[in-house]
């Protein structure tokens, strides 16, 4: 019987015990453990099935049929955290210092691991800040002009209600990353006008190929630098993109209103 058979996610072959992990605590799903475990005739190997339920466990009243080819006493066999907890609380120190190096390691290895793949919103910001600045080209400045209300409420008034919507529900979730990545990485006035440059130029030529539509721009501009900043392996917070794209945009750095359009707006 191997690891992750159906009804078996550990087992301990010495005391011959074998227990189904669930975070599902109904009676059907403990029944299904059970005819899973009979089976596969699980009951040859292991003496006792015991269901860990990673919620909080019932008060059983469901009778649990084994058809008599084990025993399974829905008092003892059920499981819930809290029951682990207990039962480490009542052995000696040794025993639970080695539980807990044990939990330690897991835990880390799989932590850093992950790390390693996946970036959380601060890195996701910091390295696209890094990526657009080691990819500059710089031009001449665009004369454009900072009136988010015009850009948003005027120029692109029939997508007001999505750009509001997205920019005010990114800002929950990852001003403050942003807030910390701006201590962080502490850019100096002329490598800020350099990202201006590069953000306004290659935002102004998504929005031409999307037809003037600022949302349909906005996501295919966070695709490429998805995409661009996926070539070392790593996962990146496309959300975390989104919402520094959008903070740009509102600072009229990403889709710049262009001078010229700006003053034939506001006659």
């Amino acid at each position: 019987m191997e690891k992750n058979a159906p009804a078996i996610d550990l087992y301990d072959e010495v005391n011959r015990i074998a227990i189904q992990v669930t975070s599902d605590s109904s009676s059907k799903k403990i029944n299904h453990t059970i005819e899973e475990f009979n089976k596969n005739k699980a009951y040859n190997r292991y003496d006792r099935l015991v269901v860990l339920v990673l919620t909080q466990k019932k008060k059983y009243t469901a009778a649990f049929d084994t058809d008599g080819n084990f025993v399974f006493d829905k008092t003892k066999d059920i499981w819930d955290v809290e029951d682990l907890i207990k039962d480490i609380r009542k052995l000696d120190t040794e025993q639970i210092k080695e539980i807990s190096n044990y939990l330690s390691k897991e835990l880390c290895d799989k932590y850093y691991a992950v790390k390693a793949t996946q970036a959380g919103e601060i890195d996701t910001i910091i390295d696209l800040i890094e990526y657009i600045s080691k990819h500059r080209k710089v031009k001449k400045g665009r004369k454009t002009e900072v009136d988010p209300e015009y850009k948003i409420y005027k120029r692109f008034r029939e997508f007001a209600d999505k750009l509001i919507t997205e920019y005010t529900t990114l800002f929950a979730i990852y001003g403050e990353a942003l807030e910390v990545v701006n201590d962080t990485l502490g850019i100096d006035e002329a490598q800020d006008i350099i990202i201006m440059f590069y953000l306004q130029d290659i935002s102004i030529q998504y929005l031409d190929e999307a037809g003037n539509n600022p949302v349909l721009a906005l996501n295919k501009l966070v695709a490429y630098f998805e995409d661009k900043l996926s070539v070392n392996g790593k996962k990146y917070d496309r959300a975390a993109i989104k919402f520094y794209l959008v903070n740009e945009m509102i600072k009229c750095r990403v889709f710049p209103n262009e001078r010229s359009e700006y003053d034939d707006g506001e006659q």
